[in-house]
């Protein structure tokens, strides 16, 4: 079968994930700076009490001020050597600035401090799938899942990794729990397509790209728009082929 753009779109839903930890609207915005001026007066209060620092460096965080964030993070480490909270925290700074190891080593700490910080996991296997091990994503997720079974877009990453790693029937497995969860995410359909062509069920594969192009303003459409015209062209060559050798 011809290879039809090579599938390029890997990793377009971890991406949006990623973003969705940090990027809110205008009013969720404008609440931050707000509390940024709240937890700024509170720190010059309380100083020596890792809370107001903790606080404020979220603050920050939501902002997408990261090295500020970073410093109160470290400030309430400095008071409070074992606040876990801090060191999740820290581990999200990381993240953004694309230290992906110094994230995943904040990660392990907090989890080693408390283990109830289950988002850890989560944020864990983001990590790991970003550095391509996918054997280590697929245990922080289902790890998490394991808590947190509806939680959007989980299971859809967990697709991912075993998509990454050929794993088909695992990967159609967790597209579809992420449309039992999450009905109207679209996203298992674009992959669910890409799965089924290297399966070789171009019809199966159709269907779901297709499905994928109901929706308005779909990343990536115009690129799943260009594949699913290709693999008509190349299945109307091919059942006129046949027709022609029945002759």
């Amino acid at each position: 079968m011809k290879n039809f753009g090579g599938w390029a779109i890997y990793g377009l839903i971890l991406g949006g994930v990623i973003l969705l930890l940090s990027v809110g609207t205008y009013h969720r915005n404008e609440r931050w700076r707000s509390d940024l001026e709240l937890w700024k007066d509170c720190v010059k209060k309380s100083p020596r009490k890792e809370r107001p620092h903790h606080n404020l460096g979220f603050a920050y965080y939501e902002l997408g001020q990261w090295d500020e964030a970073k410093r109160e993070f470290e400030e309430a480490l400095q008071l409070n050597p074992h606040y876990a909270l801090s060191m999740y925290n820290l581990g999200l700074v990381f993240y953004q600035k694309g230290l992906t190891d110094k994230a995943i080593h904040w990660y392990q700490r907090a989890l080693e401090i408390d283990s109830t910080i289950t988002d850890s996991y989560y944020n864990l296997g983001l990590a790991y799938h970003k550095k391509g091990d996918f054997v280590k994503a697929i245990e922080a997720y289902c790890t998490f899942l394991e808590v947190k079974p509806d939680y959007k877009n989980a299971h859809l990453n967990l697709g991912l990794a075993y998509q990454r790693l050929k794993e088909w029937d695992k990967a159609i497995q967790s597209f579809q729990k992420e449309f039992k969860y999450h009905p109207e995410n679209v996203y298992p359909h674009v992959y669910l397509g890409e799965i089924y062509m290297e399966m070789g069920l171009v019809p199966e594969a159709l269907i779901h790209f297709r499905k994928a192009l109901e929706t308005p303003h779909l990343s990536g459409a115009d690129r799943i728009r260009k594949w699913v015209q290709s693999i008509e062209k190349e299945k109307g060559k091919w059942e006129s082929q046949q027709g022609t050798n029945t002759k």
